[in-house]
């Protein structure tokens, strides 16, 4: 679900609560930085005729059996570009008649919280301006509230002099987003891209890569309803038993298996999944799209997040994309497949065709001005 439109203010983990956020906040320690100024109170890393520019993708959380610790990243992006200015929130793309422009939007508080990160007991300045490039659709299950909680908190570490790229900066952007959105499983592809494997242990976010196929593309049947997490959510059951436990389990490795040799022959059953999807999938015929998909040649095919967008995974042969035109045949075979069974089960939408991507969030900061 979309952050800006779901809560007012920064949220934090069931069990954590803003005092908790508040004393990890004090508790990093920036040692491997050199930072080669030192501001002043109530200043910023960014000159009159900058702009500071982030781009975080789109994730797709769960892969099926992988609730709540398995995501990847997909190559469709937000931008986040920040200057100097009179403070204003421009929106652009998705969600530009719906999020706020005001200091409820959930980037610019995100943009708070990493520059308090930075530089404790500084203010952010007043005299900046944002400007949020939307390509990833609110409340589809792409990971949007993610997005903009990673751009924000990964641009307020920046402005307080913080290089994004640096792995301990990753680190801490990693525990603070994980602190407020409650799970890993999209914040962890939007820092680092890829397909990340996340845990919480002795009260920390962990996260490793699993090697991706280079060939693989993804077929995104995106519904034009919306889906909330926390609602969506609420309908699951707070027990599981044996039976479903273990299928679950065996699956999510089958998964990371067939992801990590680049033998896709299995990911129709390690994509399959009895904690979710069988209640998210109901109000629009999961299944059906599933089948549809499969049977037009995708490896494999799930709820993507919450939903209600669902992926497919197409390719995985070991060459690159780009000299793969049988894999973006079938890729296109799929997506007809997808919107043909979403007519007949009368469920509008439409069909993206995209690449994962190893690349998480960037930011960099480049002249304003042009010659």
């Amino acid at each position: 679900a979309n952050a800006a439109t779901k809560r007012a203010g920064v949220r934090c983990a069931a069990g954590g609560g803003a005092a908790s956020l508040k004393s990890k906040i004090a508790n990093h320690r920036w040692s491997t930085d050199i930072d080669p100024w030192v501001l002043n109170k109530s200043d910023c890393a960014l000159e009159d005729g900058e702009r500071l520019i982030l781009s975080v993708p789109a994730t797709s959380a769960n892969m099926g059996p992988g609730f709540d610790c398995f995501g990847f990243a997909v190559d469709v992006r937000n931008d986040l570009i920040i200057e100097r200015g009179d403070f204003g929130i421009d929106i652009e793309g998705e969600g530009e008649d719906e999020l706020p422009r005001d200091e409820t939007n959930a980037i610019y508080e995100a943009v708070k919280v990493g520059f308090e990160a930075a530089r404790p007991g500084m203010t952010l300045p007043r005299n900046l301006k944002f400007t949020s490039v939307n390509r990833i659709p609110p409340a589809r299950g792409l990971g949007s509230s993610s997005a903009a909680l990673v751009s924000g908190l990964a641009a307020g570490l920046a402005l307080g002099g913080k290089d994004v790229d640096a792995p301990r900066t990753k680190q801490i952007l990693l525990q603070l987003a994980s602190d407020i959105e409650g799970h890993p499983d999209n914040v962890a592809p939007a820092i680092y891209g890829g397909f990340q494997i996340s845990i919480n242990t002795d009260n920390q976010w962990i996260t490793q890569r699993v090697s991706c196929p280079k060939d693989v593309q993804t077929v995104l049947f995106i519904p034009k309803f919306k889906s909330l997490t926390a609602e969506t959510r609420a309908q699951l059951s707070p027990t599981l038993s044996v039976q479903d436990a273990v299928f679950n389990i065996s699956r999510a490795g089958l998964l990371v298996n067939a992801f990590a040799t680049g033998n896709l022959e299995l990911l129709s059953y390690a994509t399959q999944d009895t904690i979710h999807q069988p209640i998210r999938g109901k109000p629009f015929k999961l299944d059906s799209l599933i089948d549809a998909a499969l049977k037009a040649g995708a490896a494999g095919c799930f709820m993507s997040g919450a939903g209600p967008t669902v992926l497919a995974v197409v390719g995985g042969h070991g060459g690159e994309i780009e000299n793969d035109t049988a894999g973006t045949f079938k890729a296109s075979r799929v997506a007809d497949a997808m919107l043909e069974t979403s007519r007949a089960n009368n469920v509008d939408g439409e069909v993206v065709i995209a690449s994962p991507t190893e690349t998480g969030v960037t930011a960099w900061i480049e002249s304003s001005t042009w010659a």
